[in-house]
């Protein structure tokens, strides 16, 4: 995606989803905990979920990524930006 608006705005709406799937899936774990659901079902869930998300981040994301590398969200585990800078390759 060359329209680097365009991708910031695919970024962030795919970030905004991936919260929710996250969020759903949490959901099911702990349905599956209060017996709701079978661990099997919360498995295949996380599973099937765990799949979609590394598809779209292969798909979209990375690719955008390359093209737009100041959108890579900051880590969250540096205090500094010379930690940061370490991290790179």
């Amino acid at each position: 995606m060359q329209n680097r608006e365009v991708a910031e705005n695919v970024i962030d709406t795919l970030f905004d989803v991936a919260e929710k799937l996250y969020a759903s899936m949490d959901m099911t774990d702990a349905c599956s905990h209060e017996g709701k659901i079978s661990k099997e079902e919360a498995d295949a869930y996380r599973t099937a979920l765990m799949n979609l998300l590394e598809e779209m981040d292969h798909a979209i994301v990375s690719p955008i990524f390359s093209i737009h590398p100041d959108l890579r969200p900051t880590c969250c585990c540096t205090d500094s930006e010379e930690d940061e800078a370490d991290l790179q390759p």
